[in-house]
């Protein structure tokens, strides 16, 4: 997976890398405009449908794409709490056996 942009941003350069104009893509996404300028800009997240609509479009990965969605929606519900979402990010680690380590943070095992 390609660095970690956030999703708009990702999808910004995937439309520019192309040239296509805003309305192309929302047409494909079946979305305004409005709507997917602000998504490009952090503002709004596409929906799953929508989400598997733009993979298709631009022949990318459709799970990866979704997982970059689900990573941003993330991203903005725990913006104002860093340490919950480390917290959180250390859960779903341990759960996919990825991660292992004590409740002061220190890590354990990989």
């Amino acid at each position: 997976m390609e660095e970690a942009l956030p999703f708009g941003v990702w999808l910004r350069e995937l439309r520019v890398k192309r040239d296509l104009p805003l309305r192309v893509v929302a047409a494909a996404a079946e979305m305004d405009q409005a709507h997917l300028s602000k998504i490009e800009l952090g503002q709004r997240l596409p929906t799953e449908e929508q989400t598997s609509k733009l993979a298709s479009f631009f022949g990318v990965n459709e799970r990866e794409t979704e997982a970059r969605r689900i990573v941003e929606k993330f991203r903005q519900e725990t913006q104002d709490n860093p340490a919950a979402a480390r917290e959180a990010i250390c859960i779903l680690a341990e759960g996919a056996g990825i991660y292992s380590g004590d409740k002061k943070g220190n890590k354990g095992s990989r």
